[in-house]
This record gives C-alpha cells, sequence and structure tokens, in this order.
C-alpha cells in the first residue's frame, strides 16, 4: 500500500532529508519533498510508494508452492534388489523369529482352546474360546495396515521395539488372568496388537531385499511360524503339567522375548523412507487383479485356520487318547513347512478344500494323522503365497508395506476374525452333551477354502492368461 506525505508524523527518512536542507521550515502539515524517486512511485497527488525500493517478492500462494515443492521431493531409486548376500539373509533369519513369535503363537492356539475347554479357569462354550485366539489374530492382521505404513516412512525398529513390548506385556498379563473378559484384554487384545506391530515387517521387509528368489525368501521366513507352532505346544503341554498354567504361559514370554531381541538387532529396511502419503492406497483398488486377490484371501483366511483350532478337540472326539490327539497339531504344523517352502508348486492348487471335505469321513488315528499331515503341507503353501503375490501385483515397492498391510487387515484379519468363531457356533448347534459333530464345521471351512482357491485363479489369470508360466 502506498505511503503518502500530506499529512501525520514523519518519518525517519523525512527527519534526515529536513536536517540536510536546514533552510527550509517545516510546513505545517509535514508535507517534505521526497528525494529523487522513480517516476512510476510517484502518483498525480504527489503520492510515495516505498515498494518501488524493495525487492520483488513473491505472493504468499507463490510462497507456499514453492514450500510444497521443496518438500516434496522424488523417493532416490536404491536399485535393484541385491537378491542374496549376509545382509539379505539375515533379514530372513530376524523374520524366521518374528513369525515364529506371532503366527506361531496362532498356531498354538489349538493348546489354549483345548486348556480352557476343560473348565479349570473359567467356563465357557467352544465359540466364545474361539473368540480369544480369533481376536489375537484379527488384530495381529488388522494392525498391519498402520505398521506397514509406518515401515513406509523410515520407523521400522520404532515399530519392531514398540510392538516387542505390548506383546510381552500382554503374555505376561495372561499368566495371572482368570476370568473371561481378563483373557479378551490380555490374550486378544493386549498381546494381538503387539504381534501386529511385530509380525508386519516380517514379510515387508524380506520382499524388498530379494526379486527372483522372493518367494523362496519369504517361504523360509515364514518357516518360523510351523517351528514355533512345533516348539511352543510342546513347551506349553508339557510346563502346564509340571508348574502350573501361569509359569508355563511366563517361560513361553521369555522365551518370545529371547528370539524377537536377536530380529530387532538384525533387521535393517532397504528402501529409503517414503514420508508423505495416506494410510491406505485407495488408488490400489483401481486395480482388478489387487481387489480380487483382497477378496479372495478374506474368504480363503475365514476357512483356512479353523482345523487349527478344532483338530485336538476333534481326535478326542472320536476315540484317540488325549496324548496322541494333542500332536495331531504337531504334526499339522511340522507338514507346512515343507509347503511354506514350496509354494509356487501347489499354492494354485484346489487341495486344501478337498481335503477339509475329505475329513468328514475320517474316524481313525491313522486318518486323522494323514489328513493332519496332507492339510498342514497344503495350507502352509497357502499363508507363504499372499506376501509374494502382494509383492507381484505391486508395482511400485516403496508401497509394498502399504498394501501388503491392506491385504492381511482387510482380507487375513476379518477372515481369521470370523472364521473360528463362526466354526465353533456351528460346533455347538450340532452337538450334544454325549456327541459333538464336526461335519458342518468342515463343510463350512472346505467351501469357503474352495471359493477362495477360484478367486485366486481369476487373479492369476488376469495378470498371465491361462498359461503355465511362472507368475
Amino acid at each position: 500500500m502506498a505511503q503518502t506525505f500530506k499529512t501525520g508524523r514523519p518519518n525517519l527518512l523525512q527527519r534526515k532529508s529536513h536536517m540536510k536542507y536546514g533552510d527550509e521550515k517545516e510546513s505545517t502539515t509535514f508535507a517534505f519533498p521526497p528525494r529523487t524517486a522513480p517516476k512510476p512511485s510517484i502518483s498525480s497527488d504527489r503520492t510515495f510508494s516505498f515498494s518501488s525500493f524493495r525487492t520483488p517478492s513473491f505472493s504468499p500462494f507463490q510462497e507456499s508452492e514453492i514450500e510444497l515443492n521443496k518438500k516434496a521431493q522424488t523417493v532416490p531409486d536404491p536399485g535393484p534388489a541385491p537378491d542374496g548376500g549376509l545382509t539379505a539373509w539375515l533379514q530372513v533369519l530376524g523374520a524366521f523369529f518374528l513369525n515364529f513369535n506371532t503366527w506361531g503363537l496362532v498356531n498354538t492356539y489349538g493348546v489354549f482352546q483345548s486348556y480352557y475347554a476343560g473348565g479349570s479357569l473359567f467356563t465357557a462354550s467352544q465359540s466364545a474360546i474361539a473368540w480369544l485366539g480369533s481376536i489375537q489374530g484379527f488384530l495381529m492382521l488388522t494392525i498391519g495396515v498402520l505398521c506397514g505404513r509406518a515401515i513406509d516412512a523410515g520407523y521400522l525398529r520404532i515399530n519392531l521395539a514398540a510392538g516387542i513390548v505390548t506383546m510381552i506385556f500382554g503374555m505376561m498379563m495372561v499368566s495371572i488372568c482368570h476370568d473371561y473378559w481378563q483373557f479378551v484384554l490380555a490374550q486378544g487384545v493386549v498381546a494381538g496388537l503387539g504381534s501386529g506391530a511385530t509380525f508386519i515387517p516380517s514379510v515387508t521387509v524380506v520382499g524388498t531385499y530379494f526379486s527372483a528368489h522372493r518367494s523362496l525368501a519369504i517361504g523360509i521366513a515364514t518357516t518360523g511360524s510351523s517351528v514355533g507352532g512345533i516348539i511352543y505346544p510342546i513347551v506349553l503341554r508339557r510346563l502346564i503339567a509340571e508348574i502350573g498354567f501361569g509359569w508355563a504361559v511366563r517361560v513361553m514370554a521369555f522365551i518370545m522375548l529371547t528370539t524377537l531381541l536377536l530380529s530387532l538387532s538384525v533387521m535393517r529396511s532397504r528402501l529409503p523412507p517414503r514420508k508423505s502419503g495416506p494410510i491406505v492406497d485407495f488408488s490400489a483398488f483401481r486395480d482388478p487383479g489387487y481387489s480380487i486377490f483382497l477378496a479372495s484371501v478374506f474368504i480363503t483366511y475365514t476357512g483356512l485356520y479353523v482345523p487349527f483350532f478344532y483338530v485336538e478337540s476333534y481326535a478326542t472326539n472320536i476315540g484317540i487318547n488325549e496324548d496322541m490327539a494333542f500332536y495331531m497339531l504337531i504334526m499339522m504344523n511340522a507338514a507346512s513347512v515343507l509347503g511354506r517352502i514350496l509354494p509356487p508348486f501347489v499354492a494354485d492348487s484346489f487341495f486344501s478344500a478337498l481335503i477339509l471335505l475329505s475329513w468328514i469321513r475320517v474316524n481313525s488315528q491313522e486318518g486323522i494323522i494323514a489328513i493332519s499331515v496332507m492339510y498342514g503341507f497344503i495350507s502352509g503353501s497357502i499363508q507363504a503365497v499372499v506376501p509374494a503375490t502382494v509383492a507381484f501385483l505391486c508395482p511400485d515397492l516403496s508401497k509394498y508395506g502399504t498394501r501388503l498391510g491392506m491385504v492381511l487387515a482387510i482380507g487375513g484379519g476379518f477372515g481369521v476374525l470370523l472364521g473360528a468363531p463362526l466354526a465353533g457356533a456351528i460346533l455347538d448347534s450340532q452337538s450334544s452333551a454325549d456327541q459333538q459333530e464336526y461335519w458342518g464345521l468342515l463343510v463350512f471351512s472346505g467351501i469357503l477354502v474352495f471359493a477362495g482357491a477360484v478367486l485366486q485363479l481369476v487373479v492369476r489369470t488376469l495378470k498371465v492368461g491361462w498359461s503355465l508360466q511362472k507368475a
């Protein structure tokens, strides 16, 4: 805005001008003729603008645009994945122990299910007890939306440390719980949240270090869940008999703490931080392949984990003694180790659905052993292929953590949350005080896994057609 010299108190420039020309008397209006000024700044009414002496500047809108352009820096290209080397395989080792303590804990829940159903701590139906494990699994996968974004932004170690502390605290609280609602909070909510923050790095980090061997590396890392599903049930069952439930769970928590600290010490992000962007990448839903695959994960996971919750009680129901029935879950987890290493060969098959439907006719010890081993092998391959498929469907690996978190949260999380309790409700409705009927539970699980396999076949067809080439 132009400043006039007609009236008002003289400024410093005017006083200096007046002192220099002392023979001139100050007028009553304090109007002093300005010193040499550019013509464009002098108007017809003798006004003067100091803006003529200022360096030209940008408008506030232009300045904010410049600031935004400075902040919107492009993510530097990290180059191709090393696809091997000491650092890359250390990530696989760290991810192995993350899966050992997250999915391994979920795969162990069949032991908790059978122990809680005995009524030594609280009384509840099979469906109500299943909610404890399903809430834990749901939060483990759903928290991936936030944690996947945090890892993309460069907070891998903070995310891991927070998850480890939360999960160990939750398991310690489980050891002193006595009522059902206490187990819901400690084992379902707190341990589930910690598991989610701890699990997501096991797949988001490993996937960025490998290209040609990505499926193999992720498969090896995910075998940790099977190994955890073998070791933890044995530890828990034997220690409950020797030192009681409380101390058995505490020993589990100390084993978890030791192995998780090893993961924290070796895992590193390879991709540079991506500081901007939404928590949920809505642009991913414009890709039909990604959207259909997300739906297939939801349907598959709703039925996939039902046998892990109920195989022990099923074996007991057909007359197998408790000690042998306990090892059905161990066999299932052991068989899934090989299935996780070889996902490209079997993940697109419908074998898991056929096994579940065939399970209805199993009524002998030999039959339940065979069916547990076969189902463990096939289900392991299905679980291992999810991270590798998301990486295949993700054109920009800097968004891999976010998109994988979306698949695991929306698809896997809600599937795990609903599957076991719904199956338990079917079991409760078909059973009597003297006999339990499992055929409805198995049909429910088998049809869902079959439908998920059909959708996965559709995704493959959209991307590579009907050819038998490797996707």
